[in-house]
């Protein structure tokens, strides 16, 4: 079943009425017909299931058919902190972590990133990555839509992270793994586990060892993703994965 996340107030109590884009999508582009099925998500964790009436490219008008709760969303909130990235590699994070599960973005502005246009909220840019997570929760089926937050410098992102696990996968760190750390963690007593996970991922060339200086004072925790260097997409990929099945959050 086809699934789009659209605004609250397109949904009623039992009628729900589509407007553009998602009506064009639905008219011109699967061809759906009346009678057919839709899920449409608010972005609450609800999911609704409607049946489409007359449509239209510009309307849909649509019967609520059931409403249930999202299954999909983890219990374990994971925020990717990454540095920013060349051409289309952030947009690939963003892809692959939001398929993964993760909370939230960070960009972030390092050392050794490469400033251009840094996604302010009005930029072609910005909202071009807010379309990708969207397509990404649609296609996987979430029932939230990860937040895509103002980029931060990296100083400033360390200093609001408290009040969370925080990790950062770093080459430098040759003894605590990203496992041990978790299972440190998520193994102690119910009422302290984490209910959030940072993770700092660095941009390509990664952290200076003044900016791992930095993060160690303000509690952020060091950890190796193993005998191998790994590209900052793939870093970002891997330890979002590594977390959440640590979590339990992997398992059907």
């Amino acid at each position: 079943m086809y699934r789009f996340f659209v605004p609250p107030e397109w949904l009623g109590p039992q009628q729900a009425e589509i407007g553009a884009p998602v009506a064009r999508q639905i008219a011109t582009v699967l061809r759906l017909t009346p009678g057919d099925r839709v899920c449409l998500l608010d972005d609450s964790g609800w999911e609704i299931e409607v049946e489409l009436g007359e449509v239209r490219t510009d309307r849909i008008a649509a019967v609520v058919v059931r409403r249930s709760l999202a299954t999909s969303e983890p219990r374990l909130k994971v925020t990717v902190y990454q540095g920013l990235l060349k051409g289309d590699k952030f947009e690939w994070v963003l892809q692959k972590c939001t398929e993964l599960g993760a909370m939230a973005f960070v960009p972030l502005l390092t050392a050794r990133t490469v400033v251009g246009a840094v996604g302010e909220a009005d930029s072609q840019r910005w909202r071009r990555w807010q379309r990708i997570i969207q397509e990404a929760a649609e296609q996987c089926q979430r029932g939230r839509l990860p937040a895509l937050r103002v980029a931060q410098l990296f100083a400033a992102a360390c200093e609001g992270a408290g009040g969370a696990l925080s990790l950062i996968p770093w080459e430098g760190e040759k003894e605590r793994s990203l496992r041990a750390a978790l299972r440190q963690s998520l193994d102690g007593a119910p009422g302290r586990r984490p209910f959030t996970v940072n993770l700092f991922i660095g941009p390509e060339g990664g952290f200076t060892e003044s900016e791992v200086k930095l993060a160690r004072r303000h509690g952020i925790i060091p950890v190796s993703l193993g005998r191998r260097v790994l590209r900052a997409e793939t870093a970002a990929v891997v330890a979002t994965a590594a977390v959440l099945h640590e979590a339990g959050d992997m398992d059907p």
